[in-house]
């Protein structure tokens, strides 16, 4: 079995949310990740996690640095599975925990996101 590239060094840095899109689209060479596994809860973590470049614990909720008051906060219990299934690195620094993309992470991550755009694409086409 191949293991996907690294990607993490591609992440982008919270105050760039927006930028990390473009760089992070899987390779034409690149398989996808098997994304039937994950539920809809860690789908849109790892979306989170993309977009923001992390997820921190506030108030005990996970959510990403950039996220509007108006998101839903994600489950411990999530980002623990995420963790459990290597797709995210849990980190304890002063009392405060936060959580970044593995390189499997990464690839789901990404996969996720290519996903999300296509059919996002094909309802555009039915729409116009």
């Amino acid at each position: 079995m191949t293991r996907p590239p690294d990607h993490t060094s591609e992440l982008a840095s919270p105050s760039e949310p927006s930028s990390a899109a473009p760089l992070l689209q899987p390779t034409s060479d690149e398989r996808r990740a098997p994304t039937a596994i994950l539920s809809s809860a860690k789908r849109a973590a790892l979306i989170a996690c993309l977009n923001g470049g992390s997820l921190h614990k506030r108030c005990g909720v996970w959510t990403a640095p950039c996220a509007s008051t108006g998101e839903k906060p994600i489950s411990g219990v999530t980002v623990a599975d995420l963790g459990r299934d290597g797709m995210l690195t849990l980190t304890m620094l002063r009392g405060t925990a936060s959580a970044r993309l593995t390189a499997r992470g990464d690839w789901f991550a990404r996969t996720v996101a290519t996903e999300l755009a296509e059919r996002a694409a094909v309802q555009c086409r039915f729409i116009t």
